[in-house]
């Protein structure tokens, strides 16, 4: 379980990795395709190098020039962490859409591949939903942006290639390079109009079976 949980703003963790791209365009809110941006963030997250070892998954992150993020599809991506607390302070674009996950799972044919026991058993897409619907039923999550609460929305992928790149990413030497047949669900925050300019506090996570597994991460968000 604690593989395959990951939570975003942590992202998960999903911290931000590099510079955004300057030719990124904003898509319009009826164009938002939900599920394949949560696939475009696991590969996200499995494609950039960390100076600082494992990268924003990891609960010691503080922040940095990782904490910068990066457009898919004109969104701005955030990570949590794979477990525990983590204080983080990220510059974001204003006024640009936001994506990352509470909570979110993988299930992929790259664990079997690396020799992980037991592999993830197929459709990926049942072995994701099951993860999730268990992880909700034994825990509690919050999302809140400065102490209000923020929407969440369950997001299931769909199938997707999950390609792992060679690099100092949460998920090497653990998983082998390549591109693997995976599946994800989880809970989201979704914020399609971003930000306005000025400085936030943003929070989430949860506690899942009985306080056996916590995930807390807080950022210090400056929108300019």
């Amino acid at each position: 379980m604690k593989r395959a949980i990951v939570i975003a703003l942590s992202v998960l963790l999903a911290l931000v990795l590099a510079a955004p791209m300057a030719t990124a365009q904003k898509p319009s809110k009826s164009q938002v395709d939900l599920g394949k941006l949560t696939a475009e963030w696991w590969n996200w997250t499995a494609s950039q190098e960390y100076e600082n070892g494992p990268g924003p998954l990891e609960g010691s992150y503080e922040g940095g020039e990782q904490c910068d993020g990066e457009y898919v599809d004109g969104v701005f991506f955030l990570a949590g962490t794979l477990g525990g607390d983590a204080s983080r302070t990220c510059t974001v674009p204003a006024n640009t859409p936001i994506l990352f996950p509470v909570f979110n799972v993988v299930c992929s044919e790259a664990y079997g591949a690396s020799g992980q026991d037991p592999a993830d058993p197929t459709p990926y897409t049942d072995c994701a939903k099951d993860l999730t619907d268990s992880v909700l039923a034994n825990g509690d999550t919050y999302a809140t942006l400065d102490g209000k609460t923020l929407k969440t929305k369950r997001v299931a992928s769909g199938p997707f290639d999950w390609n792992i790149q060679d690099k100092d990413n949460p998920f090497t030497p653990t998983l082998l390079e390549g591109t693997w047949d995976s599946a994800s669900d989880g809970l989201w925050v979704y914020l399609p109009s971003g930000l306005k300019p000025g400085e936030y506090t943003l929070e989430f996570g949860g506690s899942f079976f009985d306080d056996g597994f916590s995930l807390n991460t807080t950022y210090d968000l400056i929108v300019e």
